[in-house]
């Protein structure tokens, strides 16, 4: 007997492509965790340049699901630029995460009220920003699509660096009138990346991870980068969670992601990397549209970055994690007041 084709099965395998689409949409928890990541480069010893940075992020279905997101703009522009493609035809799955944070830029001498014109301009960025994670498990490839908004320039900077400086027994910064943008400046950054692990350490309690990374990032940093990042020890999350290389000073948040523990012990592992970048422009040294009573020139601004990261990860809770680390830079800017850049961080999450 000859079979003769039904449209009812046609509409049924639509319906079952279409559930199971929607099912592995839904797949990912409303809430997956958070992280707070808190900066100072009091913590190395100095007080200059990346002074500081406050960030708190939030996991999961709701960073696309909040009335401010900037998820659906995120998603439109990766669709427009045609990124969805570079994952369109593998098996993947996607996590998103929504990120509040503020960063903090000083001079040398921040006592000083009058404009400094031969050191770093004092600087701010407030943001919200949005990521996705792209992972394809069988290729060990996974994509970061992050879309930052704020504003440079905010008076808040002065009261917050006050805060934190009572609290240290610092001096107070008097040169603020002078920052990048005074008086406040809406900003954006898109960023895209790609990365590879190139460690499969199977079942072993004790492990190495090794990965490389490829990012650009166009607005008030604009910038290439590749990096390499490594990790050894007692590691029960996959390799696509761990991302300290995705980062503009602060590290811009990625989705908490919860470890599976065979042995009965928690996480425990150092970490380090480095990565390269070729900057065309940044805003927060070189201004944006708006006047700014110290900026530094094209001329002035280095170009050619080098960075190092070393830090140490410890689970104390089940999927509570605390990290320390330290980040040093190559010189950001020329002149007499040039320095290298070290900042220390304190990392805290919690995946669910």
């Amino acid at each position: 007997m000859r079979y003769k084709p039904d449209f009812r099965y046609g509409l049924v395998l639509l319906l079952l492509v279409f559930f199971s689409t929607s099912a592995q949409v839904m797949a990912e928890a409303w809430n997956s965790g958070w992280t707070l990541h808190l900066d100072n480069d009091l913590l190395a010893e100095q007080d200059r340049d990346y002074t500081g940075g406050i960030a708190l992020t939030l996991s999961g279905r709701r960073a696309q699901e909040y009335l401010v997101s900037l998820e659906a703009v995120r998603n439109w522009l990766d669709g427009i630029l045609g990124i969805d493609k570079l994952y369109a035809s593998q098996s993947h799955f996607q996590l998103h995460s929504l990120q509040y944070g503020v960063m903090l830029f000083t001079p040398g001498d921040i006592t000083d009220p009058a404009p400094i014109f031969d050191d770093r301009p004092y600087g701010s960025l407030f943001y919200l920003s949005n990521t996705q994670l792209t992972v394809a498990p069988e290729a060990d490839r996974a994509w970061l699509s992050t879309l930052t908004f704020g504003f440079l320039g905010l008076n808040a900077a002065e009261y917050i660096q006050e805060a934190i400086h009572a609290v240290t027994d610092s001096d107070v910064a008097k040169g603020w009138d002078n920052q990048i943008s005074s008086g406040g400046e809406p900003t954006l950054m898109l960023t895209w990346s790609s990365q590879d692990n190139h460690l499969d350490p199977g079942e072993a309690i004790y492990r190495h991870e090794l990965k490389t990374a490829y990012e650009a990032n166009v607005g008030f940093s604009t910038d290439v980068n590749a990096s390499l990042s490594w990790r050894w020890g007692r590691i029960n999350t996959p390799w696509y969670s761990f991302n300290p290389q995705h980062s503009q000073y602060i590290q811009l948040g990625t989705p908490q992601v919860a470890g599976k523990d065979t042995t009965g012990k928690g996480e425990l592992y150092l970490w380090a990397g480095s990565s390269i970048k070729y900057r065309f422009y940044s805003s927060l040294m070189q201004g944006q549209f708006r006047d700014s009573v110290v900026t530094l020139s094209n001329d002035e601004v280095e170009k050619l970055i080098a960075q190092i990261w070393l830090g140490a990860t410890w689970e104390f809770a089940e999927n509570v994690r605390g990290s320390f680390y330290y980040r040093a830079s190559t010189r950001e800017f020329k002149g007499p007041n040039a320095h290298y850049p070290v900042w220390a961080g304190l990392i805290i999450s919690r995946a669910y």
